[in-house]
């Protein structure tokens, strides 16, 4: 999975459209999936790089529109029609039971060979939750932090679609609920625990239906400067399973300075930008 070529005007690519860059100013900054995603496919991205020189934080979503039309509305004023997303927050997230079926089990903390299965693919546990870790093991990292994985994707259900936004490895849960068949999103289908997650239910120019194809949307927003999309379900590189293998036979990533490693390891193995 790459970015797909469209961006917002203060967006920059590397060479392979893994990794996006905002250059200037706070906003501007929309990228999108290269394809429409399938049903149950997680589409994941890593804060590589952050400022304190603006304030908010990066927005997450899909679209029904493709990123032609979105970028054509967005050239003056950006818009956020058709765009069902989410604004990270910037306090540390724990996880709440899943209410729609999606994911069979349930994120929870387990071993690092625990697989997370959806309708699309299943994929390691491991691989969406953090890199950098916690130093006190009772908090969660902040999901708008450097190292931070957060992740978008949607389920099926007879009547409705529910997207859920994926945070550092907990389940935010159904954020936005949409019907089948109708440009409105009242459901009455989904029940939550408490109203602070509450899902929203937005509109849509364009009919839902079961064949509606979206678009995994990201805006590079405020406080975030650089993302990179965590490849799921293709081979890893080597140099990140040996990171990931180092990692997790840590206490804490205070230890990292007490390998025997070269500086420019050492900046590897912590996240910290070259």
């Amino acid at each position: 999975m790459r970015f797909h070529e469209l961006h917002g005007k203060n967006i920059e690519f590397d060479g392979q459209r893994l990794a996006a860059t905002r250059f200037n100013s706070f906003t501007h900054a929309m990228i999108f999936s290269e394809r429409p995603l399938y049903p149950g496919e997680l589409f994941l991205v890593e804060i590589e790089d952050i400022t304190d020189s603006w304030t908010g934080n990066i927005k997450i979503g899909l679209t029904c529109l493709s990123p032609n039309e979105i970028l054509s509305q967005c050239t003056q004023e950006i818009l956020y029609d058709d765009i069902f997303h989410i604004t990270i927050p910037s306090r540390p997230v724990t996880q709440y039971t899943c209410t729609c079926g999606l994911y069979r089990p349930l994120f929870n903390f387990g071993s690092p060979d625990d697989y997370i299965h959806t309708p699309f693919d299943s994929i390691r546990r491991q691989s969406i939750e953090p890199v950098q870790k916690s130093n006190d093991s009772s908090t969660s990292t902040c999901p708008t932090n450097i190292g931070s994985r957060i992740g978008i994707i949607y389920a099926l259900k007879q009547q409705s679609i529910h997207m859920h936004c994926i945070l550092n490895g907990f389940d935010y849960g159904p954020f936005t609920v949409l019907n089948i068949g109708s440009s409105t999103t009242e459901n009455n289908e989904i029940i939550l625990p408490s109203k602070k997650h509450q899902a929203t239910y937005m509109k849509s120019k364009k009919s839902i239906n079961k064949y509606t194809k979206f678009w995994a949307f990201v805006d590079v927003y405020g406080a975030t400067k650089k993302v990179r999309i965590i490849q799921l379900y293709g081979p890893s590189p080597l140099k990140h399973l040996c990171r990931l293998k180092i990692l997790s036979n840590l206490k804490s990533n205070d230890l990292i300075d007490t390998i025997f490693l070269n500086s420019r390891l050492q900046s590897y193995l912590k996240f910290y930008i070259a």
